[in-house]
């Protein structure tokens, strides 16, 4: 009886020594609970970066939802509120960073650092006529995984915690020194003159730093948690089942350009037989001259072998590559999981004539919303310490423009007949386009005086320029008579 030689096989990388993906790096469908917060926060992240349809929601929730800050003036003097309007873009630019961390997150920190202004920096802001203010410098925002939630066992508000990374104390600790020798020292003194309590702590071995913050704002905190629920929560589990589809395609993709390469020796008449697998090394040696380098070295590649060898190739399936109908279901259950309709992202719904704009808007229209009324928090506790520290004799109110959804022709005919009906205000229906009735029923008498004065200043020179027409008419009568008389 014959032996038959043994098969075997050669692993070829691709081009650049990639190789596929181990079975151990395949994302695996495990949702983290909320404890898990620095966990979940990663994966967030994560999609945010690589998902289309993520990054278009959030983006548009920040985009459409930070409509301008209004601020009424109330008892303000008119310098005191240009203070306020000067610093409207600032405010609005970390507003817009804030309300990016709430979507993605759902756990804000802001950290403001007020500074004395000079003369010249409050001119960039449009200030005038003040010397010097105590006005928002620096303002950032920490980083959520770096903090612990603690319950209160007996008020409602927790307490917060910032966890220290360890190069950070060892900085502190070796006054401006990093671990591998280099040198801050400028740093290690603003932290030093900016946050002496919190240098004091950290030298004095604490890596657990208790915040006393009242802007901090979470997102939908659910009992038995005390951390928040980040926007893209509900839709992890269907972002992550797309992203194994899309490593799928990737591997049937790879497989394609990397097909499989079959190589026969014999035939049941010509076996190969034990003791002649050189036979496969001289092929296998021929073979690897093509791939010299990991790049082919001619188009045309001969290769000298006998009848018996046959070279084949081995390509998988590509319909499941190409069939597109697998990412429909899991981009609706994206598009679920974030409550936001597809008509704001793409202009277009799904299928035509199957759902109405003005409905599909109401409920991203609560959520950004209820995301202003967060975010208000913040902006109130600026504008008051702005006002506290300044000395004002009052704090303005301050409001987001109306989130506007609807068509504008619907919208104003809507809110002149509710005016008409008196089912509103005047001070209501001002709001509703941005304006404040009080301001404007100010500036109107200020308008009529200026009217009235300009009017005052023009009637006495019309009046004496009829009072010279009225005595020049004599004259010309008189010189009209005695020309009749001459001719």
């Amino acid at each position: 009886m014959t032996k038959l030689a043994k098969a075997s096989y050669s692993f070829v990388k691709t081009w650049n020594g990639a190789t596929d993906w181990a079975p151990e790096e395949i994302d695996k469908l495990e949702i983290f609970d909320l404890d898990k917060f620095e966990s979940i926060v990663q994966d967030c992240r994560f999609y945010y970066r690589r998902d289309p349809i993520a990054s278009t929601v959030i983006n548009k929730m920040v985009e459409i939802g930070v409509t301008n800050i209004v601020f009424d003036k109330g008892t303000l003097s008119d310098n005191e509120f240009r203070i306020f309007t000067g610093l409207e873009d600032k405010l609005r630019s970390f507003i817009e960073d804030c309300a990016l961390e709430y979507l993605i997150s759902g756990l804000v920190v802001p950290e403001i650092n007020y500074i004395s202004a000079t003369k010249d920096q409050l001119m960039d802001l449009g200030i005038k006529k003040y010397p010097s203010l105590t006005i928002p410098g620096d303002m950032w925002i920490r980083d959520p995984t770096t903090i612990k939630i603690k319950d209160s066992m007996v008020l409602n508000d927790p307490s917060y915690y910032v966890v220290l990374p360890d190069e950070l104390v060892y900085f502190i600790q070796n006054k401006g020194m990093y671990p591998d020798g280099n040198k801050d020292i400028p740093l290690y003194e603003k932290l030093l003159r900016n946050y002496p309590e919190f240098v004091e702590q950290v030298l004095s071995g604490n890596k657990e730093v208790l915040l006393d913050n009242k802007l901090i704002i979470r997102r939908k905190v659910v009992t038995g948690s005390p951390y928040p629920t980040p926007y893209l929560y509900p839709a992890l589990e269907a972002l992550k089942h797309k992203r194994n589809i899309r490593r799928m395609d990737y591997s049937i993709a790879s497989r394609v350009i990397e097909a499989i390469q079959l190589i026969q020796l014999g035939n049941d008449e010509y076996p190969v037989v034990e003791g002649e697998e050189d036979v496969f090394d001289d092929i296998r040696q021929q073979m690897s001259w093509r791939n010299s380098a990991g790049k082919s070295m001619e188009r045309i590649f001969q290769l000298f072998a006998n009848h018996t060898l046959q070279v084949s190739w081995v390509y998988p399936d590509v319909e499941t590559l190409l069939n597109e109908e697998k990412y429909a279901e899991v981009n609706q259950d994206i598009f679920f999981g974030l409550g936001f309709p597809r008509i704001l992202t793409t202009g277009e719904t799904a299928k035509t004539q199957t759902s109405n704009a003005e409905f599909a808007t109401l409920s991203p229209q609560k959520s950004m919303e209820n995301m202003q009324t967060q975010l208000l928090k913040i902006i109130k506790g600026i504008i008051k310490d702005i006002s506290v520290y300044n000395r004002f004799k009052d704090i303005p109110t301050v409001r987001f423009d109306k989130i506007n959804l609807h068509s504008m022709n619907d919208f104003v005919n809507t809110m002149n007949a509710l005016l008409s009906s008196k089912a509103i205000s005047y001070t209501t229906y001002s709001k509703a386009f941005g304006y404040s009735f009080d301001d404007e029923s100010k500036q109107r008498t200020e308008d009529a005086k200026i009217v009235a004065s300009i009017n005052e200043i023009e009637n006495p020179i019309q009046e004496e320029n009829m009072g010279n027409n009225k005595e020049e008419s004599p004259k010309k009568e008189e010189t009209k008579k005695k020309e009749t008389k001459k001719d």
